[in-house]
């Protein structure tokens, strides 16, 4: 599949085509958080264990920051893929400061800047509300967390639909940093992720996207189906369906002159074939993985 990948958008695009400014001229806060998450039957942990925040005027100019690790809940300990992820260790967070005395101080600040929209990037809202609903607080903290968490507004949607011209409502952090030039790097830093959304932003609003929108947006689609119509890429696990077979060949190269590549559940199917035939396995990577080979 060819995929171009030159800028090719000319119209400038003003701060209300892409994230909404705040309510009436207020500030705007950018958010980003780090969770312990785990599923059970009959329950779930969703605790937060650290979060950033950028504050900035309307024209997205910063005004402040905040950025703090939470006190995990008694009895809770992250597993190594979460330290492996987010840098955070268990004895880090043994003793960093409590969630009400971080909640306490963010939502001061968030106040002092008459924040009137804090933006995030996919389930944030869902994640915080998730945590707050499971802990136990007094009522006058209750009541400031219920209303900062009600200000928190997913712009993931309006902001991905806008770049790829209403082809994709979910790009991932990784694909706007790729698609706006910074990179496809996500540091999993809640306060780093906050710059970025917020830089993703800047960079919209004035038109300088390194990438085109459409071309990632299509790029994904076409990915998608081919990697869900897969089979057979593992050497350890398909070893014993490799085979060698000139008659295979042959026709693995006529599907590539009949420009079956260009179709991705016909590709799925050709590279199949090809790692059975021994050619190895092919894989195709994220639009950011891409981008950055």
């Amino acid at each position: 599949m060819s995929t171009n990948t030159g800028k090719q958008t000319t119209n400038k695009k003003g701060p209300s085509q892409t994230a909404p400014l705040g309510f009436k001229g207020k500030n705007q806060a950018f958010l980003d958080a780090e969770y312990l998450s785990a599923r059970f039957k009959k329950t779930s942990i969703e605790d937060v264990i650290s979060v950033g925040v950028v504050i900035t005027n309307p024209e997205h100019e910063e005004l402040d920051r905040f950025y703090s690790t939470v006190q995990l809940t008694r009895g809770h300990k992250l597993p190594p893929l979460i330290t492996e992820l987010t840098g955070l260790t268990n004895e880090e967070l043994e003793f960093a400061p409590s969630y009400e005395d971080v909640m306490t101080e963010l939502i001061n600040l968030i106040k002092k800047w008459q924040v009137g929209k804090i933006c995030v990037w996919g389930g944030d809202k869902n994640n915080f509300q998730r945590d707050f609903e499971s802990r136990n607080l007094e009522k006058p903290l209750k009541r400031s967390v219920a209303k900062f968490i009600s200000t928190f507004e997913n712009i993931q949607k309006d902001v991905s639909l806008d770049i790829t011209g209403g082809l994709d409502a979910n790009l991932s952090l990784a694909d706007m940093k790729t698609i706006c030039g910074l990179g496809g790097h996500v540091a999993h830093n809640a306060l780093n992720d906050a710059e970025d959304m917020l830089e993703c932003i800047r960079i919209i609003e004035k038109d300088e996207m390194k990438y085109d929108g459409v071309e990632a947006a299509e790029y994904k689609r076409f990915r998608g189906e081919y990697v869900k119509n897969r089979s057979f890429d593992d050497p350890e696990v398909d070893e014993d369906y490799i085979i060698d077979s000139p008659l295979g060949l042959q026709f693995l190269e006529e599907l590539k002159d009949r420009g079956f590549a260009d179709d991705p559940k016909t590709k799925a199917f050709m590279d199949d074939l090809g790692f059975i035939l021994g050619k190895g396995n092919v894989y195709m990577g994220t639009f950011s993985e891409m981008i950055n080979e």
